[in-house]
């Protein structure tokens, strides 16, 4: 039996010696007694520090269930990955909005990507002259151009016909709306009411702090502090501080005459990108394209009229490989404008205005807040009697009343290693009414019922 921290050291190692060993030398004894007795600080503190690093457990509840210990968690993050590169125009969100499925996040300078459709226009031109000029006698290679003028005709009077969405006009009018209102409020300041909210914000978090300080320094002294749950309130509630303390110095400090430029600058960049998407197509616009969908019909029926059997494989890959380059482009150039992938809450953003940023890079990360799990940690001796599926109910660390119905939706089949046992992580969403009174990060209790 090992001794337990608590335990008189000196009596301890009494019972580690034998009367033989009484007839050891004094010299001897000393050095065993004092080996054993750094052997027990050692064990001492192995006993203190797993004790203190198992933040999660399970404990007996009422009979038949088992209460853990945890922290809320968002159950579904999304990142944000750019489909084209270059450097953000503006960003229109913030941490912390919330947003709709795509809504657009950010705004790339569309420059260089023009610049490569038109590009990749001229290349798709010149592969068509080079058809041409080593074929003018090739109907297969008549056909294939043909074929693609008409494909190119029919895409663009379909997108004609069909007009902008609904969604692309919501978006437009969302991101014109947030830019005036943010122009406004620059200009005007903020209001007496939004003042007021931010100072009590701020108010707020600063006795949150303190409390949370309070609650540190009591337990300062312990050798593992930076492993309690004190010391995570702390951080988190000087997060907080900080945070509702920056928005309020930026609420009060007058904005720059660059700032304002700026800002009316993108409030003009957003009505005009409105008013062209509420004024297009024009119906002389989509008249045109028809024109030119029946031209393109009747040059193809030309080319197979006056089918042969010369062909030009290479030229017409060309064509085919300059096609989907134009293709390629135009996508990039569309996603110029980046969009959320799911409705949810802003969690990260990435980029700033003005910053390079690349093709495949991460600029956001999006989740949707409502959807909370916490993990919780079930020993080796009752992981068998937790099911998936099985019900649970969660309630607030701080306030038992506020609960909420829930589900375990996963029971890892690893477990970690602890001392004398193994804990398996196991997965608990909520479900029920009363998830809106949880947030993430909050400490909540979790009881399970067992299995037979």
């Amino acid at each position: 039996m090992l001794p337990s921290p608590g335990m008189n050291h000196t009596l301890a190692l009494n019972t580690l010696f034998t009367p033989q060993e009484n007839t050891m030398s004094r010299t001897a004894r000393r050095t065993t007694v004092f080996l054993a007795l750094i052997l027990l600080l050692a064990l001492t503190g192995v006993l203190q520090v797993s004790a203190s690093s198992r933040f999660q457990t399970d404990a007996p509840g009422e009979a038949g269930t088992m209460k853990l210990v945890g922290s809320l968690q968002i159950a579904e993050e999304r990142p944000v990955t750019l489909l084209a590169g270059g450097p953000v125009q503006e960003i229109l969100v913030e941490v912390g909005d919330q947003v709709e499925a795509g809504q657009v996040l950010m705004n790339l300078d569309p420059t260089f990507l023009d610049f490569a459709v038109r590009q990749a226009e001229i290349s798709l031109e010149m592969a068509r002259v080079s058809l041409l000029e080593q074929g003018q006698t090739s109907s297969e290679s008549e056909i294939a151009i043909a074929e693609a003028n008409l494909e190119l005709a029919k895409a663009r009077l379909a997108k004609l016909e069909i007009g902008p969405t609904e969604d692309e006009l919501a978006a437009a009018e969302a991101a014109a709306a947030s830019a005036w209102a943010y122009y406004n409020e620059l200009r005007a300041g903020p209001t007496p009411e939004r003042l007021a909210q931010l100072k009590a914000n701020l108010e707020k978090a600063q006795i949150a702090r303190d409390e949370a300080q309070r609650a540190y320094d009591k337990i300062a002294w312990r050798p593992d502090v930076g492993q309690t749950p004190q010391a995570a309130a702390l951080q988190r509630a000087t997060i907080d501080y900080n945070a509702a303390k920056a928005a309020f110095d930026e609420a009060t400090r007058p904005p720059s005459r660059s700032q304002l430029q700026s800002a009316l600058a993108a409030a003009h960049r957003a009505q005009d990108a409105l008013n062209k998407l509420r004024e297009w197509p024009e119906e002389a616009e989509i008249k045109l394209a028809q024109a030119q969908v029946a031209a393109a019909e009747a040059a193809l029926k030309k080319a197979k009229e006056l089918a042969g059997s010369s062909s030009l494989r290479t030229a017409e890959l060309r064509v085919e490989q300059a096609l989907i380059g134009l293709e390629e482009a135009q996508l990039r150039r569309e996603n110029a404008a980046v969009r959320a992938p799911i409705a949810g809450v802003v969690l990260q953003l990435n980029a700033q205005v003005g910053q390079q940023v690349n093709a495949g890079s991460p600029v956001a990360v999006i989740g949707d807040a409502s959807n909370l799990e916490v993990v919780v940690q079930v020993t080796q001796e009752n992981i068998d009697k937790i099911q998936v599926g099985a019900p649970a109910l969660v309630s607030r660390f701080d306030d038992a009343t506020v609960q909420a119905e829930a589900e375990v939706t996963q029971v890892s089949p690893t477990g970690i290693p602890g001392a004398g046992t193994a804990a398996f992580p196991v997965t608990v969403r909520l479900t029920g009414p009363g998830g809106e009174q949880f947030r993430p990060g909050m400490f909540v209790s979790v009881e399970i019922p067992l299995s037979e």
